[in-house]
């Protein structure tokens, strides 16, 4: 067992080697002025995720309207698409918003024939149907919302709804929040909800349950057998894949591998291990943060033992900069 094992992690260590040659994040704010707003939990969730912000520490102004420049901005950082800061056929594109702009037309999320005389007019208040036809083509469905209306596929597709008057309000300015959940309600479409295991085996399981960890910003990516690469940065970088995890199903454990110690894995280590182990989390974050100060020639370098009724394994690879933790059901 004890060969297999090593023959299983040496292979581990290779792939990790081979993928990876080719501040901490905040929780939600807390913002006074939204204590009892209606989309409370949905603004707590897209400033966790990063890609809005309050207008300083303690307001988010959730009924204050949104200009075109600050949602096409929040859209495209929802969407992680890379913000291109290259010359548009706007004569207006200069400022902060250049390179949403330049990727908001190079993903056809805006066009140019949708404003007159080649201005984007970035600093205009939104409207609820420009919100529509940015979401839909987002979503790469631009094509039914030429044919059916933006406002009525944004309504099937549950993105925005009506009024109590039955209108959907299409020339209405929409308020901060309702241009958060907006755009919460599109990344539920682009990526549909799995529900979250109590111990994930399969990849996409593992991948929900990644990506629901409370502060995560950065990406993840499928590799061979079940592996979830994790890029806890969120760069566009391939070799920032720094952390995979997997089910290991001769092992009956999840596996987890840490090829570099900064400070992006570390938050993500200890977030998985308050999910497998919620009383007894610190207590396996410290042993963690402990081997991975060693070498891996000390007789202290690897740790093994049982929190909350779940085996817990820690120890420092050969290479004295790899970490592996093993996880029991």
């Amino acid at each position: 067992m004890m060969q297999k094992l090593s023959r299983f992690v040496l292979a581990i260590i290779l792939l990790i080697t081979a993928l990876m040659s080719v501040q901490t994040v905040a929780a939600a704010a807390s913002f006074t002025d939204t204590k009892t707003h209606w989309a409370k939990t949905e603004i707590d969730s897209a400033v966790t995720q990063g890609w809005i912000n309050g207008y300083d520490a303690s307001t988010f102004r959730p009924n204050a309207n949104m200009t075109r420049a600050e949602f096409l901005k929040s859209l495209v950082g929802a969407m992680k698409l890379k913000a291109e800061d290259t010359d548009t056929p706007f004569v207006d594109d200069k400022g902060w918003f250049r390179g949403y702009i330049a990727t908001g037309l190079k993903q056809s999320i805006i066009k140019v024939a949708d404003y007159k005389e080649n201005t984007f007019e970035p600093n205009r208040m939104i409207t609820r149907e420009e919100i529509a036809r940015m979401t839909i083509r987002a979503l790469g469905k631009d094509a039914e919302g030429v044919k059916s209306g933006y406002l009525a596929v944004a309504k099937k597709l549950e993105i925005m709804k009506g009024y109590p008057d039955g209108t959907m309000g299409g020339d209405k300015n929409a308020t901060r929040a309702e241009a958060v959940v907006m755009v919460l309600n599109t990344l539920k479409v682009k990526n549909p909800p799995v529900a979250v295991v109590d111990y994930p085996k399969t990849k996409e399981e593992l991948n929900t349950m990644i990506q629901s960890l409370p502060s995560f910003k950065g990406t993840t990516t499928y590799g061979t057998n079940g592996i979830v690469l994790i890029n806890s940065k969120g760069t566009d970088s391939f070799f920032d894949n720094t952390l995979a995890i997997e089910y290991v199903t001769e092992l009956k454990k999840i596996s987890i591998i840490v090829s570099e110690s900064n400070s992006e894995n570390h938050k993500v280590i200890k977030e998985l291990l308050m999910y497998y182990y919620p009383k007894s989390f610190e207590k396996a974050f410290a042993i963690y943060t402990k081997i991975d100060g060693l070498d891996s020639i000390n007789t202290n370098s690897v740790f093994e033992t049982k929190y909350d009724n779940r085996s817990f394994k820690v120890y420092k690879g050969s290479d004295n900069k790899t970490v592996m933790v093993r996880i029991g059901e």
